[in-house]
């Protein structure tokens, strides 16, 4: 009896504890935290209810009261086991059956036969436990019960562990398996217990087990705690100050495209009067310059389906990107003229470290800010930094003007105009601290970025640096990380991809998948897929156009496929003109085709084959 106690007792301890500190902390609304919450409260309701059985047991027959206390008791308990191991079982159905669309669909339309059901089978069990007959063993030493009752529980027990194991098996490609640790551990401990009965009834463990199950099941439950709420609060502000960053960041590009489109159109206007040969060249010379702005912010600074960590040059060492840009602020603020200001702005969204080679990096923006400083008696010197951040990559996009006296056409033209041979013929002195312009585009290109300079004699000159850089995992990062998964843990339906650079089609495509309950992304870039997959982003399914203006959808998949363990179906969309090669392209590796004349009627086929 002593050692039966002794369990009981240690056990509540913990299962005290455990239950203040589940209880202290905030929890998300979820069925599972709701089954759990019952189960926390009824195994600490449980453990009195054993010291309550051992007692009475003890005292039975000694006073009407002692037995009629210890048929309550016992009563109560058997009760108890039986409720603990049918909620358990709840749990684990909902665990194994909670994000399958087609279960919860039948139980949502027949919910009331369901619930009559489940109440039915319990109120049976519920009169066998308080009707079949119990005795009670009590030498002086050893205090338990036995008997049919006590039998009963062996059954149920065994019946629903086998329905348990049955939904393990059933969703052995899909589930989980951390959230079946406790049903694990719980199938393991019940045969230690019967084999401990069998030697010595005087050892009650049953209890104690399924309280163990229950502590270790709180460690299995997704449970965000007040710190990550309190990220999350953080994370909440960030996000709408980077939403706040990128439209104001987007809008001044907007107007950048707009200023040099105006531009041709003016020249190009006047240029058809023209019939002097050397306005005429004067004009060319014009719109070629504001095209190679054009280039440079369209294809270097917007173009996010060029961002690719395989194109980026690895750099082991990290910097500080504010403790950069604050270095050179301070720099510059020392050297001014009384008569010009320095503008400064950076925006709230860059990553904290980068990867990269930051003393290049500052050498070439110092540059140019010195050659700003030379150039501008008065008025003001511009330094900007935004960033389009994509996956583990951030493109700095680096804007530095000044209102100084500027640079001619021809000069800018020649800036522009060096091509790789050009740049291998310009030397990097290394004990030069200051660069030209021409110097400055071969570091940048060196370091693969791209650099653009726009300058309207006696108006200022505009130098724009744009580079990419891998992104260094900080807290904040790795948070968003974890997110990413735990979101992927909630997910209540298929997570779906689709590449086509056809912007209706691409919307009519995943506005079909959503209205049928899919998780849909949808992107016009074929890179960006690789990227998904390579960032370990959930997909159940791929659906890729067969031709897009950045790279075919047989380059992606054979991409794709240099991962051993990419096994993620991958769909190609082709035009009936194609299907002559449909066979080509299963041979190819794609998991099936689809044509587009029948898209709504292919794409039910295809998310029933690889989806259900």
């Amino acid at each position: 009896m002593v050692i039966g106690i002794t369990f009981i007792c240690c056990t509540l301890l913990y299962s005290i504890m455990l239950t203040i500190v589940y209880y202290r902390k905030p929890r998300i609304s979820s069925v599972e935290n709701k089954i759990y919450s019952v189960l926390v409260r009824m195994n600490v309701f449980g453990l009195l209810l054993e010291l309550a059985c051992s007692y009475f047991v003890y005292v039975n027959g000694t006073t009407p009261f002692n037995s009629l206390m210890c048929m309550l008791c016992n009563r109560l308990f058997i009760v108890y086991l039986l409720s603990w191991e049918v909620i358990f079982a709840l749990y684990i159905f909902f665990v194994s059956f909670g994000q399958d669309m087609k279960v919860r669909d039948f139980l949502k339309n027949h919910s009331k036969d369901v619930k009559f059901l489940l109440i039915f089978c319990f109120m049976i069990m519920l009169f066998l436990a308080l009707f079949l007959p119990i005795m009670y063993f009590n030498d002086g030493n050893y205090v338990y019960s036995y008997g049919p009752a006590t039998n009963l529980l062996l059954v149920i027990g065994g019946i629903l562990i086998g329905l348990e194991i049955f939904c393990v098996i059933k969703n052995a490609n899909r589930i989980t398996y951390r959230k079946y640790i406790p049903l694990l551990v719980l199938i393991v401990a019940m045969v230690g217990v019967f084999v401990v009965r069998s030697i010595n009834p005087g050892i009650i463990l049953i209890n104690s087990t399924f309280a163990f199950v229950t502590v270790l099941m709180y460690f299995t439950i997704e449970n965000p705690d007040v710190q990550m709420m309190e990220e999350l609060y953080r994370n909440k502000k960030l996000i709408e100050k980077s939403n706040e960053d990128t439209s104001n960041f987007l809008f001044r590009m907007t107007q950048d495209i707009k200023r040099p489109v105006k531009n041709i159109i003016e020249v190009s206007n006047s240029m058809i009067s023209l019939d002097d040969i050397s306005e005429l060249k004067e004009g060319s010379k014009i719109i070629s310059n504001k095209a190679k702005e054009l280039d440079y912010l369209i294809n270097d600074a917007l173009d996010v389906s060029s961002m690719n960590t395989k194109t980026i040059r690895i750099y082991d060492s990290r910097y500080n990107v504010v403790n950069l840009f604050n270095e050179i602020k301070l720099q510059t603020d020392t050297r001014l003229n009384e008569n010009v200001k320095l503008e400064y702005s950076i925006s709230k969204n860059i990553p904290d470290y980068l990867y990269g080679d930051s003393i290049k990096l500052k050498q070439a923006i110092y540059s140019v800010l010195e050659n700003s400083l030379k150039n501008t008696v008065s008025g003001y010197i511009s330094l900007d930094i935004n960033s389009i951040v994509k996956y583990d990559i951030c493109r700095l996009i680096i804007t530095i003007s000044d209102s100084g006296k500027g640079i001619g056409i021809e000069e800018v033209n020649n800036i522009l105009s060096l091509n790789i041979d050009d740049l291998a013929k310009i030397n990097l002195a290394k004990d030069k601290k200051i660069l030209n312009l021409k110097e400055i585009k071969k570091l940048i290109t060196v370091m693969g970025g791209s650099l653009i300079v726009k300058s309207d004699e006696e108006k200022g000159t505009t130098v724009s640096i744009t580079i990419d850089q891998r992104i260094v995992k900080t807290k904040d990062t790795e948070l968003s990380r974890k997110l990413d998964l735990y979101e992927q843990t909630l997910q209540k339906s298929k997570s779906v991809m689709v590449v086509d650079d056809d912007a209706k089609e691409l919307s009519k495509i995943v506005k079909f998948l959503e209205d049928n309950d899919f998780n849909v992304s949808g992107s016009l870039f074929g890179r960006d897929c690789i990227e998904k997959i390579s960032n370990k982003h959930h997909l159940d399914l791929i659906l890729l156009d067969d031709e897009t203006d950045t790279v075919s959808a047989y380059e992606v998949l054979k991409e794709l496929k240099k991962n051993e363990k990419f096994n993620i179906p991958v769909v190609i969309m082709i035009e009936d003109g194609k299907e002559f090669i449909k066979l080509h392209y299963l041979q190819d590796g794609f998991a099936d085709v689809i044509m587009k004349s029948k898209l709504e009627s292919e794409l039910d086929r295809v998310t029933k084959r690889f989806l259900f």
